[in-house]
Formats: C-alpha cells, sequence, structure tokens
C-alpha cells in the first residue's frame, strides 16, 4: 500500500482542489448565467463524448493497465506494445466516427423535439470525443508507471478553472453560449497536449519502433479482451449516463438541467474514490499478474472502507448545509425544496457504489473479465427498463431511483462473486460503525444552531460535523491508514 498511499493522498488534496472549483462552478455560476435548458445540453455533450470515446477507444485503457506488466521492458519500448495500442485506438476513433456520421438521422430523431441545441451542435461533438478519447489513453499511460498526479490537475483542476473563466466572461457578456461550447471543447484538447508533454518528459517511453509488424504481442488475445471490456466499459458508463441522455429525450434540457444540477453536487462524494482508482488499477493488475491474491484483499478492503468513511462525511456535509446551498445558488429554477430528494437518493447511490470499493476492477483484471460485460449488460437494461416506467410519471426523481437501485443490484452481484469465485470481500463491523458514526454526524450538524452569516454558518457548521464524526472514527480507528496519518501530522503540529 506505499505507493497506493503516497500519490492516494497527493491525488485526494487535487481532487478536493477541483471539488471546490467545481461547486463554484455549480452552485455559484452556472445557476445565474446559463439557463436549465443550456446547462443541461452542456452535461448532455459531456456524457454522449464519454460514451463515444469510450467506444471509439476499443477498450484500449484497459487493455493498456492489464497486459503492459506483461511486455514492458528496460529499454523504454516495451515490444512496441504502446504504439500498438496507439494505432489500435486512432483505427476505432476512425470506425467509430463514420458511424456517427451516418446515423445522425437515427441519433437526432430521439432529441428533436426535447433538446434542438444538440442537432445545432451535433459535429461540436466529434473533436471533443477525440479530445478524451486521447486523454484517457494519456491518462492511463501515467497510471501504468504510477505517475497519476498530473493528469488529476489537468482534468480536475485546469479543466474547470477555465470553465470558471469562460463562465465570467459570459457574465461579463464577453462570449455567448456557442463561443462558451467552442472553448471548453479546445480546453480538451489542451489538457491532452500538456499531459502528452508531461509523459515524453517522463522518459519511460521511447517513441523508437524497430518491429513494425509488432510479432510478439498477441493480437487476438489482446483484441479478444478489448472487445470485452470496451462492451462492459461503454455500458458501464451507459449506466452512468443513461439518465441524462434519457431524460433529455423523453422530458427535455430544462428538467435534465436541474437533475444534472443535483448529480454533479452528489458527484462529490465520488472523490475519494476517484483518487484511489487512480492507483489502485495498476496495483491490481500487477497482483492478478503474481497472483498474489493477499495484496489485493488487502487493498479491496482499505479502499473500501476509506472510500465509505469520507464519502459517508461528504454526503451528511452536504445535508446539514441544505439551507446555505439553496441561500448561495438562489435561483428557483435549481432551489425549489421539493428537489433535494434528488441529491439524496443519488448521493445514496454514489455511496453504494464507492463502499463496494473495487469490484469492477478486480473482475476486470481477472481471467474472469468477460463476466462483467454480463453483469453490465443486465445492469443496463434494467436500469433503462426502470427510466422507461419512471420517467414519464416521476421525471428526474425517476431517474434518480432508477440510478440508485440498479447501482444497488450491479455491486452486489460483482461483490457476491467476488466472494463465492474468488474468495474476497470487504466489508466487517467497521463498515456498520461508519454508519452509527455518520447518524451521529449528521445529527450534530442539523441541529447546530445558524449562524447569522451563510458562509459564517458553512464554516462552523462543517466543522463541527466534521469535528464530531472525525473524532468517533479516529477513536474507533475506521482506518489504521488514516489513523496514522492523523498521528504524523498531530506530531509535527506538536512539534
Amino acid at each position: 500500500m506505499g505507493i497506493v498511499k503516497a500519490q492516494a493522498y497527493k491525488n485526494t488534496m487535487v481532487s478536493y482542489g477541483g471539488m471546490v472549483i467545481a461547486y463554484i462552478n455549480t452552485v455559484l455560476l452556472f445557476p445565474f448565467f446559463v439557463n436549465p435548458a443550456q446547462y443541461g445540453f452542456y452535461t448532455l455533450i459531456i456524457s454522449v463524448s464519454v460514451l463515444y470515446s469510450l467506444v471509439a477507444s476499443l477498450g484500449v485503457p484497459s487493455i493498456l493497465a492489464k497486459y503492459f506488466p506483461f511486455y514492458r521492458t528496460d529499454d523504454r519500448k516495451h515490444n512496441g506494445f504502446m504504439h500498438w495500442a496507439a494505432g489500435l485506438a486512432l483505427a476505432g476513433f476512425i470506425v467509430a466516427t463514420l458511424v456517427y456520421v451516418v446515423f445522425k438521422p437515427v441519433i437526432l430523431a430521439q432529441y428533436a423535439q426535447k433538446s434542438p441545441l444538440f442537432a445545432e451542435y451535433y459535429y461540436y461533438l466529434i473533436p471533443l470525443s477525440f479530445f478524451v478519447l486521447s486523454f484517457n489513453y494519456l491518462e492511463m499511460t501515467g497510471r501504468i508507471v504510477y505517475q497519476t498526479i498530473y493528469s488529476n490537475f489537468l482534468q480536475n483542476v485546469l479543466l474547470r478553472l477555465l470553465t470558471t473563466g469562460f463562465l465570467l466572461m459570459i457574465a461579463a457578456k464577453c462570449i455567448n453560449f456557442e463561443d462558451f461550447i467552442f472553448l471548453y471543447i479546445g480546453c480538451n484538447g489542451l489538457i491532452s497536449l500538456l499531459l502528452f508533454i508531461s509523459i515524453v518528459y517522463t522518459g519511460n517511453f521511447s517513441y523508437r519502433l524497430n518491429d513494425f509488424g509488432f510479432k510478439t504481442i498477441k493480437k487476438r488475445e489482446i483484441l479478444n479482451f478489448g472487445l470485452f471490456t470496451v462492451i462492459s466499459s461503454a455500458i458501464y458508463v451507459l449506466l452512468q449516463k443513461v439518465d441524462t441522455l434519457m431524460l433529455s429525450a423523453m422530458v427535455g434540457d430544462g428538467v435534465q438541467g436541474v437533475y444534472s444540477w443535483y448529480f454533479n453536487i452528489a458527484i462529490v462524494i465520488s472523490v475519494p474514490a476517484q483518487a484511489l482508482s487512480r492507483t489502485t488499477y495498476a496495483i491490481v493488475a500487477d497482483a492478478w499478474k503474481s497472483n498474489n491474491r493477499e495484496s489485493i484483499i488487502e487493498v479491496y478492503y482499505k479502499t473500501s472502507i476509506i472510500q465509505m468513511m469520507i464519502g459517508c462525511l461528504l454526503f451528511i456535509g452536504i445535508i446539514v448545509n441544505r439551507e446555505n446551498l439553496y441561500a448561495i445558488a438562489r435561483n428557483k429554477e435549481y432551489t425549489d425544496p421539493k428537489y433535494f430528494n434528488l441529491f439524496m437518493v443519488i448521493g445514496l447511490g454514489f455511496l453504494v457504489d464507492i463502499t463496494g470499493g473495487l469490484n469492477t476492477y478486480i473482475m476486470t483484471t481477472s481471467h474472469k473479465y468477460r463476466l462483467v460485460t454480463g453483469f453490465v449488460i443486465a445492469a443496463v437494461i434494467f436500469c433503462v427498463g426502470l427510466n422507461y416506467i419512471l420517467i414519464p410519471k416521476y421525471q428526474g426523481m425517476g431517474a434518480a431511483i432508477s440510478y440508485l437501485l440498479t447501482t444497488i443490484g450491479l455491486n452486489f452481484a460483482t461483490w457476491l462473486y467476488i466472494k463465492y469465485r474468488f474468495k474476497m470481500q470487504p466489508f466487517n463491523y467497521k463498515h456498520i460503525l461508519v454508519i452509527v458514526i455518520a447518524l451521529i454526524g449528521w445529527a450534530t450538524g442539523q441541529y447546530f444552531w445558524r449562524m447569522p452569516n451563510v458562509f459564517l454558518d458553512i464554516v462552523v457548521r462543517s466543522g463541527v460535523t466534521t469535528l464530531v464524526y472525525g473524532l468517533l472514527a479516529y477513536y474507533f480507528k475506521i482506518s489504521t491508514d488514516i489513523n496514522e496519518k492523523a498521528d504524523a501530522m498531530l506530531k509535527k503540529v506538536f512539534r
């Protein structure tokens, strides 16, 4: 866990910095300068570009994670594996783009009435998806050599800071919404270029190529793996984005914009999981290669309890600051109190997902990776079916309920399989303790007296909640890793 600790703490700090910027954008800027339909469209093109780039990649990021340890060489050429993988991703993008262009009438037919902006900006998705694909390839290239912090900074800090700047330019009437979308796409290209330059300077990869036939690469085996992983990954992402896609198509960008606003507030709960996953994926892949199951079990448990512990704190922290959130946003299109239940349901879905820990990673990097495809396909069918039933009646809340129930089902299925097939499972009594501590922390923050100033109240209420929660978690030693970090910090302070 040494590498995980060293980089996870730094990645967590970067991710939280990005979270603060994201909250400024989501809570303070978007509600004032962009209407719900425009915000809904902005989240829609992000969802489509993620899905588009993932399908186009042909599973290359997962291929890099699983097979790089087998082709790694001291001469930094790595048997041409990186070149071959990059060519595969580029070929996949070309094919996916042809399909995207040819099937334009079919795709637009789903959004013509409820999302007219999608037709107007249809071709903008091609460069955006290419930049997302490039960044994903480069990010995984960094991950496999345990260099994860800079890509995290580019994606979660720099891109969001630039978005902040563009929103302020809209406020100053320097640009309009179309300019904003164009600049956002350009910035995705910028962070890909910066990441590429960084990877070049690491010196971990040689760009010379001797074997142009890539004879040492087991192409059929890898392509078979890539096919299964791209299907499962694409369907998994579809599972994450299907609510956005279906809400825009069925009830319009306005309803989807409100739903996405609460979804983006709730997504902060997944920050600890995002930070840990940047390192743990490669750790698990290396452990499977050496058949080191003890290492996988250790990482499985520790990531689950840490992610649940931090996620619960963030969940209750937003709940106790509900009134402050509405006071800051001050836009009734987003902040009608009846909508807060959206956050509650979506937030619970994120908590379930991050508490599951490395369920999907463990299966994807094992020899049983094909089963992930089956699990995720079943989950998407279930989710889409629920959405078709619930969205017409409950709109955003219907999508939220579908997301929660599907997340519970998928995590339970993967956990059960790993438990009985690999004899691994991450849960013990401390997970129950976290729930009890979270309830105590929520009660403390919820019923604490209100300060006269909104921002003072946020600081005091959040501080009291965190203090009570943190002291109880420390006393019961929920996470030995976090306790060790806390002890080290306390020693420095008192020294």
